[in-house]
């Protein structure tokens, strides 16, 4: 049973970062310096302690977040929050991600096997020797468990499952389902005509949109036996002819939704071998995304590649136990889970397994089922086999051979070294298959849409010394009609990559503080554009015709300040409900909803055509006897309305920033109401959106929560607080380390005690930059505390 917490409880639990401890398992001495923003700089004597020390450092600051991560991927959360968990634990224990960690673990190398080891030991040895765990242990009641060297796999599973394309495909099929392959073809049109391409950098791409039609039409027999079932970054890197040291500047802001505490945590760790600064995942060893070492600095952005299938599986009438697979009936694996839930019964479920993978949609015992093939399941998942060649790279040409064995998830890998050379290599295994598996859940009974091997390394997209002097990544198309292979067809609008064009070709003698003031773009290439049809607009409603005339000298800048901004977001999402909700009927509540995932995105894509589609007069979209101008006009009344009942009737006392607010919950919040005040760090506004480098997406639909936790919106339904962000921002300085600088949206800390819980929300949302000292004798001579562990 849990009480209610305190402030004293919350400074009762913080972590010793100062005393002298013994540590089992240490084979020599570690010091641990913390900044002025608590950030840990760990020094080892060998490879090994460099490993346990930052599992160690890793749980004092993020035990917690840990725990809740290894819970969710092992489909345990409903022992903590309770029965408004279960549902997300039946879906992870469908993933059978405890499974297919075991198996990683058991076929890595000795090498990662050792790393693996020594984390998990680092993190025990705090669990050890702490006086105090984090408060959340007793606020949902439960012990903190040991730490298993898999483990770490399953948190950075559970981080990236839900980031694939399988959400789309379910979604595409229930479109199929419910309109029809032909209309569902008009409402899937793929990505908007001549996007900005990676590879090569600056490119558009002059092939047609993507149409499917025909794989449309030919799945819509195999998805009529379903039953019913339930349901963006940037990145550049800049040559040193561009620079003002002469040597590359890599830097990047990664998107996600704003958790609490934040997904990636700033550490620096060094040994003999390597010295490396980064953002880390708290449960996984090295750096896997962001950081640098002596020598060489790397990034990511999301590739948005296809590497998840669906298959529809066909089980034998009355024997939900096999399935069909080329006429033949096989077995499937069937096991039980037991899944206890706070403060009810455990509930009990059956989870099924063909040889294409777990099944995670439907019931077998209906006939027909949807089962899931992951190139981070399928097989032991060798990823960390890259971890630590990452951390040893000298150069360009190292750090990019190192990606080899990397699985999942398939990233823009944007990289450069002090020699002076930079690069791109898309990381990460893309399965060969046909077409089809590219829109919809396929047939899996008749052996034609098998994976037939993987993308070859070598054939994977790849950029080094662009003549451009840059590259840039936002999450768009990557290549153009001259590659060989399929990587997706559900990239993200090239918005983003344009703006990020526009900045970097411009650049001469380019320093950190160009580099964060590209992190700053609050420009929208779609409000400029829709902005320029509204022009013409000549609304009969006063409060309307006022909103056009803000919106006339309005330049596309979504300041948080700015009047524009405000009108013009809610305009456009009233505008997609007007369309849309009458083509989609029952399924527009989920379209707008904020789940199922692949919902947000279809809607995503549609809403960045919208332009396209009116300049065209393509009536695709409106309803049957209706024209743009009129529904145009509707959607503008409409979202005056919202905004007068949200803002007050006074049109330029609106402010974007008043209804577009950061909203950080911590995990317990809802299931700790009482204790939310404490737990919940502040919120802040902010510009832009999700068309723009600063990033700032909302989703139509989803409430915005006011100060007390409850639902804040308008008329339609709709909110527009934050639902991805920038969760940190950085810039690598080549040319000298101590230039390099971050900012992350919370602190360092975990623990909703501690001052760096919290701490760099103000320059997060000021987008200033605060300082990544990598300097030995720098940290220890402005360090907060040190620590000695032997």
């Amino acid at each position: 049973m849990s009480a209610s917490l305190t402030r004293r409880d919350l400074e009762n639990a913080l972590p010793d970062v100062s005393s002298s401890l013994k540590l089992a398992g240490l084979k020599g001495g570690v010091d641990i310096w913390r900044d002025a923003q608590g950030i840990p700089h760990v020094k080892a004597e060998s490879t090994h302690d460099a490993f346990l020390a930052q599992g160690f450092v890793h749980a004092q600051d993020r035990l917690w977040q840990m725990a809740y991560d290894r819970r969710r991927a092992y489909g345990r959360w409903a022992e903590c929050a309770g029965r408004d968990a279960l549902a997300q634990d039946v879906q992870m224990r469908r993933f059978r991600l405890e499974v297919s960690s075991r198996a990683d673990y058991d076929a890595a190398s000795a090498e990662t096997k050792a790393m693996l080891d020594a984390y998990a030991a680092g993190v025990n040895a705090f669990i050890a020797t702490t006086k105090a765990l984090p408060v959340e242990f007793r606020l949902a009641g439960v012990q903190a468990e040991p730490w298993r060297p898999w483990d770490s796999s399953a948190v950075y599973k559970v981080r990236h499952v839900l980031m694939g394309l399988w959400q789309t495909k379910a979604w595409r099929a229930r479109l199929v389902r419910h309109l029809g392959a032909a209309r569902a073809a008009e409402l899937c049109p793929g990505t908007q005509p001549n996007p900005m391409l990676i590879v090569p950098p600056g490119v558009e791409w002059t092939g047609p949109p993507a149409n499917g039609i025909a794989e449309l039409t030919e799945a819509e027999a195999a998805l009529a036996f379903l039953p019913e079932w339930e349901n963006g970054s940037n990145n550049w890197a800049v040559a040193g002819r561009r620079t003002a040291s002469g040597k590359p500047l890599v830097a990047g802001d990664p998107h996600r939704p704003l958790d609490v505490p934040n997904v990636y945590y700033q550490n620096h760790v060094a040994c003999p071998e390597f010295d490396v600064i980064g953002l880390s995942f708290a449960g996984v060893p090295g750096f896997p995304h962001f950081g640098h070492n002596r020598s060489v600095a790397w990034c990511v952005t999301h590739t948005s590649a296809d590497y998840q299938d669906l298959y529809i599986e066909r089980f034998q009438p009355g024997d939900p136990g096999r399935y069909e697979f080329k006429g033949e009936w096989r077995e499937a694996r069937t096991t039980r889970e037991t899944i206890r839930v706070r403060g009810e019964d455990a509930v009990e479920i059956e989870v099924t397994e063909t040889h294409h993978g777990p099944v995670v949609l439907g019931d077998p015992r209906s006939g027909y089922a949807m089962s899931f093939r992951y190139t981070a399941t399928a097989e032991p998942n060798r990823t960390f086999e890259a971890l630590l060649p990452m951390l040893r790279a000298s150069t360009a040409a190292e750090i990019e051979a190192a990606m080899r064995p990397w699985v999942d998830p398939v990233n823009n890998f944007v990289f450069a070294d002090v020699h002076g050379a930079i690069g791109y290599k898309t990381r990460g295994q893309v399965p060969v298959r046909s077409r089809a598996n590219a829109w919809v859940p396929v047939p899996g009974w008749d052996g034609a849409h098998e994976w037939q091997g993987m993308v070859p390394f070598e054939e994977m997209p790849v950029v080094r010394d662009p003549e451009t002097g840059w590259v840039a990544t936002a999450n768009s198309k990557v290549v153009g009609p001259d590659y060989p292979h399929y990587i997706s067809l559900d990239f993200a609008p090239d918005f983003r990559t344009r703006r990020l064009v526009h900045h970097l070709s411009a650049l001469e003698h380019a320093t950190v503080d160009d580099m964060a003031a590209i992190h700053a773009d609050r420009v929208s290439i779609p409000a400029r554009e829709l902005v320029d049809i509204l022009r013409y607009l000549s609304p009969a409603e006063p409060r309307a015709k006022a909103a056009v005339d803000l919106l006339r000298g309005w330049d596309g800048t979504m300041d948080a300040d700015g009047v524009a901004p405000a009108i013009y977001s809610v305009f456009r999402e009233h505008l997609m409900r007007d369309l849309m909700a009458p083509i989609l009927g029952p399924l527009s509540s989920e379209a707008f909803a904020g789940a199922p995932r692949g919902a947000v995105t279809h809607m995503t894509r549609l809403r960045a055509r919208l332009t396209e589609l009116i300049r065209a007069d393509d009536s695709t979209l409106l309803p049957d006897g209706a024209s743009w101008p009129a529904m145009l006009e509707r959607a503008l009344t409409g979202a005056v309305s919202e905004l007068t009942d949200l803002l007050g009737p006074d049109t330029t006392a609106w402010r974007w920033g008043a209804i577009h607010t950061t909203q950080p919950r911590h995990t317990l919040s809802s299931a700790f109401p009482e204790s939310a005040s404490l737990l919940d760090p502040p919120s802040v506004e902010m510009g832009g959106d999700g068309d723009t480098v600063q990033a700032g997406s909302f989703i139509s639909g989803r409430p915005q929560e006011g100060p007390s936790g409850r639902p804040q919106e308008g008329p339609s339904g709709a909110g527009y607080g934050l639902t991805s962000t920038s969760v940190a921002r950085y810039v690598f300085d080549l040319g000298d380390w101590e230039r390099s600088a971050w900012v992350v949206p919370l602190g360092s800390s975990g623990h909703p005690g501690s001052e760096h819980y919290a701490d760099q929300v103000e320059a997060w949302s000021r987008l200033t930059l605060l300082p990544m000292r990598y300097d030995w004798a720098r940290i220890a001579r402005e360090a907060a505390a040190h620590q000695s562990l032997d």
